[in-house]
């Protein structure tokens, strides 16, 4: 055998020894446990994450995607997983964090519920929003030592979004809310408006998302909010260097046994929880991956 070949057959095993992300969420269940905050069930965690790749991937196959969780490298995939567990946030339920491939690269991104889930763990929380202003609303607001804020939606046609704010107020009695246009919204999000691809987005999340990031700098803020707006948006790779144990994206590292008996609301044909929210159909991350940005 020539040694071009062998070179060839020794990359081919090397391939074929790496574990795929199914082994790796497999091999990850107790460290998903021990970074998960108390209450959390680890096994959930684990079927979300096998779901989310298994949407992933058919989502590549049916071409609104350019690459899939399985383009990922290992250790870029385990590091955006673990991240998202220690902060208690599951992937793809109710928008609260999303694992989204860029090539190679798995890039966390928290969403607004995930944001709003943080804020509502805090002893002092009472409410928090975050709303778009458009042209025909009844909407004035000072800020001072006479602070105020008033919107009133219009009826029927509102117009173009002018405005955004984002608002929040404490048990202790203490309010504060931050407004901006919706050029200065655009610029924060670099030059970004609405969702990606053309895909739908009347409630305007992710703009609202940029909001609350910028009013969160304002309030008292738990560990995990901490935590939360310094991990968004980096990639799993990054996150990998303090998350992820070197034996779990080793190749021929033994991989733990899957879950034998399904959580609720889950497909037992197949092992899919039910309550995953997808990504939105022609969501391409590769083509526009700032389109999450807030």
């Amino acid at each position: 055998m020539s040694q071009i070949a062998q070179r060839h057959q020794q990359q081919q095993d090397v391939q074929q020894k790496k574990p795929t992300l199914v082994q790796i969420v497999q091999r990850m269940q107790p460290e998903i446990a021990r970074a998960l905050p108390k209450g959390m069930d680890a096994d959930r965690v684990a079927r979300l994450a096998l779901t989310v790749i298994r949407q992933s991937e058919m989502a590549k196959a049916k071409g609104t995607s350019k690459h899939s969780l399985a383009d990922c490298s290992a250790d870029s995939f385990a590091g955006a997983l673990l991240t998202a567990a220690a902060l208690g946030l599951e992937p793809g339920v109710n928008g609260e964090a999303y694992l989204v491939p860029h090539g190679r690269e798995c890039t966390l991104i928290i969403g607004y519920q995930g944001m709003v889930k943080l804020f509502w763990q805090h002893p002092m929380a009472r409410h928090i929003d975050a709303q778009p202003v458009y042209e025909q609303d009844e909407f004035s607001y000072a800020y001072g030592l006479e602070p105020y804020l008033i919107h009133k939606p219009a009826l029927g046609d509102r117009g173009q979004v002018s405005h955004y704010y984002a608002v929040a107020s404490l048990t202790t009695g203490a309010k504060v809310f931050l407004v901006a246009t919706a050029d200065e919204v655009k610029k924060l999000r670099s030059g970004k408006v609405g969702s990606n691809g053309g895909i739908p987005d009347p409630m305007r999340w992710m703009e609202r998302k940029t909001m609350l990031r910028q009013l969160v700098k304002m309030l008292p803020k738990s560990t995990q909010m901490l935590n939360a707006v310094a991990v968004d948006e980096r990639t799993g790779t990054d996150l990998a260097v303090e998350k992820v144990p070197e034996q779990l994206t080793t190749p021929g590292a033994p991989a733990i046994e899957p879950p034998s008996a399904p959580a609720e609301k889950v497909d037992t044909a197949t092992g899919e929880v039910l309550d995953v929210q997808e990504l939105p159909e022609g969501y391409d991350p590769s083509q526009e991956p700032e389109g999450w940005r807030s």
